[in-house]
């Protein structure tokens, strides 16, 4: 009897991983497909039956995507945009919620009133930003994207550290405060270490939605601070065809920074995710 239910158990346990497997795969098909597609030789695009392995690899397309298109400067643009953005949105962010948070500022339901703020369709403070941008001499700078993105960040990130500055136990900011440090020095020496997962989480929104942000980029940018984005609908949208290969090796390179990041700070993400989601 003893050994049956080793083996059900053995069997369910297989079935589990088998059905996870699945899922992942069916999940990951578009991104396998969308390298395999950079790597393809055109003919292959269209290829019956399906081409599932390039057969050669080529970085054809990569080469181009350098030399004719002139990657280099969307993702130099696109890094100190986004870099930049979720710098401002911390710097702004952290001392309101914290107000909020600690003081009550506002009163029970302003939280929830700057949450609002979020809700804010982008297309529709598109045309007054460009209006404003272009009056100021902004259009085509990469400090019109960053202030941009910072207005629709700073209300999410906000409520977001709410959360985690709620769960945090005053107590222990009012001992180091006995202990001689000032409200800043204890917020900044033990309050925001603790709280660090926290504030991966919010940095990482704040990159990952101006890095992918497409709309005030094609509107606000031009040349000089044309983002990623940009590239990759110019080269949709080119007058002498769609360029796939060129388009999904622009695609898996816009990948990459946020995988990376979301790979070395995967330990603090879910850490700081079941911070704010546990409630004493």
């Amino acid at each position: 009897m003893l050994q049956r239910r080793k083996t059900k158990n053995f069997l369910t346990l297989i079935l589990r991983y088998l059905i996870l497997i699945f899922f992942v795969l069916i999940a990951l098909f578009p991104i396998i497909w969308l390298i395999e597609t950079s790597l393809k030789l055109s003919k292959q695009y269209y290829a019956s039956p399906p081409v599932w392995i390039p057969n050669p690899l080529t970085f054809y397309h990569y080469k181009l995507l350098f030399t004719t298109f002139g990657a280099i400067p969307y993702f130099k643009n696109s890094l100190i945009i986004a870099f930049a953005n979720m710098v401002l949105v911390l710097i702004v962010s952290i001392p309101a919620a914290y107000a909020i948070s600690r003081y009550k500022v506002g009163g029970e339901t302003f939280s929830f009133w700057i949450l609002t703020q979020r809700m804010l369709p982008p297309i529709a403070a598109v045309i007054p930003l460009f209006l404003l941008y272009n009056k100021i001499g902004l259009i085509d700078q990469h400090l019109s994207l960053i202030l941009s993105y910072t207005i629709f960040n700073i209300p999410f990130v906000v409520w977001m550290l709410i959360s985690f500055f709620n769960e945090f136990p005053i107590e222990i900011q009012e001992q180091a405060m006995v202990d001689g440090c000032t409200e800043l020095q204890s917020l900044i020496m033990v309050v925001l270490p603790i709280i660090a997962p926290g504030l991966v989480v919010a940095a990482l929104f704040c990159f990952v939605f101006s890095w992918n942000e497409l709309m005030m980029a094609i509107t606000f940018t031009s040349t000089n601070a044309a983002t990623v984005t940009v590239l990759f609908a110019s080269i949709l949208q080119s007058p002498t065809g769609v360029w796939y290969g060129e388009a999904s090796g622009a695609a898996v390179m816009a990948i990459i920074p946020a995988f990376v990041l979301t790979f070395f700070f995967q330990r603090y993400i879910v850490r700081g995710l079941a911070l704010g989601g546990v409630k004493g």
